[in-house]
């Protein structure tokens, strides 16, 4: 390793290159060394400027995000702009990551800590603020890359997402210490240190992962996997078709007898127009009788239009439920964070004079849907459900203000068709464990070509389809209890790595006023 520690880049390459191993392929041991040829890397040029540390950065992030963002490219079928989102993402996410290196490396060097608690402490911040704003981007955190393991995240019911993010930098940062860490004193400390980590970790996992939750009841859920192709989706021509598929499987759905029925994201393929000032129109004739007929509440995504003028109006990703009787319900709900460039564009204020009105491809970016309202459920029968729409599974926030609500169940509807056979299927599908870890809440997934499943409490996927299937899925699925620690405080373990970060940034400057006064 120190002959390739002389080079600039190969050791920051390889660590991005098993960190992108780690987001994607199952194997465990990747996700514990991922960054130890970077930090290694630093230790061995003690003396590097900033610059040298940007570079190294860069480095990793763009090797990493140019393997794990591949997924962005297989929307080129549809549009040529996807390569420019491609590279737009790569660079800023890249740019990110020069940033957090830049300064842990400065800090490692001023404070003489161990880089189990400066890689945390860097890292996390900048991945808590990027979940912030029009972007708003949750996907590479460094948590899911442990969440198809969900026995190690048990102990996500206490810190969150970003608390199992923490650890597993922590352990990245004591393993390095412990191995390459320089004197053997260091060493020994830092494998004490990794030793009690590991060992607390694993005490609450096993603790939690057989421990019997208490007994809230069940519901028996069905999920309609429909297989339709994006381009037949998209077709007016082939709406009949796409209802009477639909219709046959809910057929086969409620010869078992659900309580529910699930069918994906915008699975009803005409749009709902519902003018304001006559409420008549708030109707899906064909939905209301399929529920009837199937004597099962029917949960369908639909793209819904509140009408006011024909020039006033706005578009949802939405959400409706429908009771045994036929009646759909008053209640809807829609997609809360809209995917950028794609169903919303970010900084509109700036962007839009550029994009907007361009027609061809640029009304991909441009969006259209406006936003639901977050931490709103669904009454079933006195069962609140709370819906998460396609991404927004990726953002813990969401769950946790529907489980606030008093969701007792929690649904997923997706079509990630957009995504082909690429492995962020089953990346999007997995991340799904860490939110009902978290919320110690089943979800069910339902998704237009696959994956759908059932996720338990302990982060269990059950039943999951394959992709490009057509398929019916049937689970007595358990409803949540109390609610956990993480669903009372939220992101305290974001919040703690931001005030470690701003500790120790303020003890290096304390250190360096020191310096110049002696000098």
């Amino acid at each position: 390793m120190d002959r390739w520690a002389r080079s600039r880049v190969a050791l920051p390459a390889l660590s991005g290159l098993i960190l992108a191993v780690a987001y994607y392929l199952p194997l465990l041991a990747p996700n514990l060394v991922a960054f130890v040829p970077l930090l290694y890397w630093l230790e061995r040029h003690p003396d590097a400027g900033a610059w040298s540390r940007v570079r190294a950065g860069l480095v990793f992030g763009l090797v990493c995000h140019a393997l794990t963002l591949h997924f962005l490219l297989w929307l080129t079928r549809f549009t040529w702009l996807a390569v420019l989102l491609y590279v737009g993402l790569l660079f800023a996410l890249a740019a990110k990551i020069s940033l957090i290196f830049a300064l842990a490396g400065r800090l490692r060097r001023r404070t003489g800590l161990s880089w189990g608690l400066v890689l945390p402490a860097c890292w996390i911040p900048f991945e808590w603020f990027q979940s912030f704003g029009d972007l708003r981007l949750t996907h590479d955190q460094v948590a899911y890359s442990l969440s198809g393991y969900p026995f190690l995240i048990q102990f996500a019911d206490l810190a969150g997402g970003y608390g199992v993010g923490a650890v597993l930098l922590a352990v990245n940062g004591l393993i390095h210490d412990a191995w390459l860490g320089g004197s053997a004193t260091r060493r020994r400390r830092a494998a004490a240190a990794l030793a009690l980590v590991v060992a607390a970790v694993l005490g609450y996992d096993t603790w939690a992962w057989f421990r019997p939750l208490p007994d809230s009841g069940t519901m028996k859920v069905a999920v309609v996997q429909p297989d339709i192709p994006l381009l037949m989706k998209h077709d007016p021509e082939t709406d009949l078709e796409q209802e009477q598929r639909l219709a046959d499987l809910t057929r086969r759905a409620a010869a078992d007898h659900p309580t529910l029925i699930v069918w994906p994201e915008t699975a009803r393929p005409r749009t709902l127009y519902h003018w304001l000032d006559r409420p008549e129109t708030y109707a899906a004739p064909d939905l209301q009788a399929l529920a009837m007929r199937s004597d099962a509440w029917l949960l369908s995504g639909i793209d819904y239009v509140r009408v006011r003028t024909r020039d006033d109006w706005e578009l949802y990703n939405a959400a409706v439920l429908v009771d045994p009787r036929g009646r759909l319900l008053d209640r809807w709900v829609a997609k809360v964070d809209l995917v950028p460039f794609a169903e919303a564009l970010p900084f509109r204020s700036l962007l839009g004079p550029l994009v907007e009105g361009r027609g061809g491809d640029w009304d991909w970016v441009t969006g259209g849907f406006s936003p639901g309202t977050p931490g709103e459920v669904l009454d079933l029968d006195g069962t609140p459900i709370g819906v998460l729409v396609c991404y927004e599974q990726m953002f813990p926030d969401l769950a946790r203000g529907l489980r606030r609500a008093g969701a007792r169940l929690q649904v997923v509807i997706t079509n990630d068709a957009w995504f082909g056979r690429t492995p962020f299927q089953r990346y999007q599908a997995d991340a799904l464990r860490l939110r009902a870890i978290e919320n110690r809440s089943s979800f069910v997934r339902a998704a237009n070509t696959g994956i759908s499943g059932f996720v338990d409490p302990w982060g269990r996927l059950h039943e999951a389809t394959p992709l490009y299937t057509e398929a019916v899925i049937e689970g007595e699925v358990r409803l949540a209890g109390p609610p956990t620690v993480y669903d009372r405080f939220g992101d305290l373990a974001a919040w703690s790595m931001v005030t470690l970060l701003v500790g120790l940034v303020g003890l290096d400057l304390a250190t360096q006023r020191r310096g110049i006064r002696r000098g």
